[in-house]
């Protein structure tokens, strides 16, 4: 007979174990974040959302925290309502940026008139190896930079269609061609969707304020107070009366504008100057009220709406020299640009923006996020704790089975079947790239140490004689495996609901290494290890009989 065949049981655990090792070398061992260091993230959603729409939530968080996907973070959803992140990430500037992309929800709107033009979502790319993009000298100390996009083909013949003609002649220039003065694009970003109540003596500074510009926060010389608001198409009460009343009407409240934001919106901002009396009575409208501080050198309409960029439209785009809009030329590639105070601050500013761009915007604010991290040094730290744990435990192990068989003869197949399934479920953790961490290390423990029990409950049930009636080795051996078998449908049947739901249910997501790294070790062994070391008992058994008997 084929030697193979005769003995097939111990070529398939080595072959399994040969495999394994492959897999090892070939895909390594990825070490969790509480053994090499890095950074957990829980982020709970505002608002519970579908299957696919968090699956999206996970993608765009992904592509914000690491563009370039060199760092191999892991972001996986949990229910409908949290994303588990994990990052290799641990400096904490870094960090602070990671999380601020992963608050924002990215809602980029551009607006003329009152009107919404395009979208974040419309845009199809942002050109990063254009020429055009980059940051560039704007004279003096100031650096600008440009972030030329690709509108989608809807959203650039709305963008044909809302800017057509939208310039005026102004004068003529001394070349006899006219000069346009042009409509404004307004663009926002993550835009609140809530009543305004301003001061009127803040409404007058900050009208003067943007009327001067300020090239640094991109608000161009000559914006119009008015212009911001209508087109950030949100509820306005400019508040001038000083009645300390806590009446909504008495005290100049305008019934009709709340009436109008309450349709939309249970949320109300305030500025600094706006007293208590008022905050009172938006409250016993139903407003949740928030008093939004002012920013240096920055209008508070400004920073509270969230916009970004006032561009002037220019009479090429507006398409002023075609009379038809029939001929109007469609442009899907555009470029918004910006002014800041050094090159440092300008690469920032562009590449978060390009960023929120290029990933989306998610479809649900972000309500909180908690942060764990564990710095390199203490992971390994950790990581060489556990394996002298793991060589006590071993050497404890050997102590017992020695004392208890009395015998090198089964202790070495027991030791080597030890080593067997430990490398078996190293490769299975290179070949799934599921990380090491403390759950898969607890896992892997437990498999092993489910394994020993198995095998000393084979060697036990073969090495036992029956009082009454003689059994034979067969007999003891099919005992040995029916009691194994058993075993490991058990586990598989409590262990399978935490690897089904644990990503559906936020806190038993830590659950899902131990669990798997447990079903996998206790199916292999009996599918691979123990039908070979069942063999090598039952031959030594037999042996061992066979002398006792002559």
């Amino acid at each position: 007979m084929n030697p193979v065949l005769k003995y097939w049981r111990y070529a398939l655990v080595i072959g399994v174990v040969l495999i394994s090792i492959i897999f090892i070398a070939i895909f390594g061992i990825r070490l969790g974040i509480d053994f090499k260091g890095g950074t957990l993230y829980q982020v709970e959603l505002a608002n519970q959302i579908s299957s696919e729409e968090i699956a999206r939530v996970a993608n765009i968080i992904s592509q914000r925290m690491d563009p370039g996907g060199l760092r191999g973070d892991s972001v996986s959803p949990v229910g409908g309502q949290f994303i588990l992140i994990q990052t290799t990430e641990t400096d904490q500037i870094e960090l602070e940026k990671i999380e601020a992309r992963i608050r924002q929800q990215g809602r980029f709107e551009a607006t003329l008139n009152g009107e919404t033009i395009f979208t974040g979502d419309e845009i199809k790319s942002v050109l990063r190896g254009s020429t055009t993009y980059g940051i560039y000298s704007a004279g003096g100390k100031a650096v600008g930079w440009r972030m030329p996009f690709v509108l989608s083909e809807t959203a650039a013949k709305r963008f044909m269609e809302k800017t057509f003609h939208q310039c005026d002649v102004s004068s003529i220039g001394t070349n006899g061609k006219p000069v346009y003065e042009c409509a404004k694009t307004y663009f926002f970003l993550d835009k609140p969707n809530a009543l305004l109540v301003i001061s009127e003596e803040q409404y007058d500074v900050d009208s003067e304020s943007l009327n001067v510009g300020n090239s640094f926060a991109d608000i161009s010389q000559g914006t119009d107070i008015k212009t911001l608001v209508e087109n950030a198409q949100l509820p306005l009460i400019i508040y001038s009366n000083p009645s300390d009343s806590n009446s909504g009407a008495s005290i100049g409240l305008d019934e009709n504008i709340l009436s109008f934001a309450l349709l939309k919106t249970s949320d109300a901002i305030v500025s600094p100057g706006i007293g208590d009396n008022v905050v009172n009575a938006l409250k016993a409208k139903g407003f949740n009220v928030t008093k939004e501080e002012i920013k240096k050198d920055v209008p508070w309409l400004w920073s509270v709406t969230k916009a970004k960029q006032v561009i002037s439209l220019t009479e090429n785009v507006t398409n002023e020299d075609v009379s038809d809009i029939s001929k109007a030329e469609m442009f899907t590639t555009l470029v918004i640009t910006g002014t800041r105070s050094s090159a440092e601050v300008a690469k920032t500013d562009l590449e978060e923006l390009t960023i929120l761009l290029e990933s989306g915007s998610l479809p649900t604010p972000v309500k909180s996020i908690s942060r764990e991290t564990i710095s390199p040094s203490l992971g390994a730290s950790f990581l060489n704790e556990l394996f002298l744990m793991g060589v006590i435990a071993l050497v404890a192990v050997a102590a017992f089975i020695v004392l208890r068989y009395k015998t090198i003869l089964l202790a070495i197949p027991i030791f080597a079947t030890v080593v067997a399934e430990t490398i078996i479920l190293f490769g299975f953790l290179a070949l799934t790239r599921n990380p090491l961490d403390l759950a898969a290390f607890a896992g892997l423990i437990a498999a092993l140490g489910s394994g020993v029990n198995s095998e000393v409950v084979i060697t036990d049930e073969i090495t036992r004689k029956s009082e009454v009636v003689q059994e034979s080795t067969l007999q003891r051996v099919k005992s040995a495996l029916f009691i194994i078998t058993t075993s490991t449908i058990t586990i598989v049947g409590v262990m399978g609901p935490i690897v089904l739901l644990s990503r559906s249910f936020p806190g038993m997501e830590k659950l899902y290494g131990f669990a798997i790294i447990a079903i996998f070790g206790s199916v292999a062994g009996v599918l691979f290890t123990r039908p070979a070391f069942t063999k090598i008992v039952e031959k030594v058994v037999t042996m061992k009989e066979k002398k006792e008997s002559s």
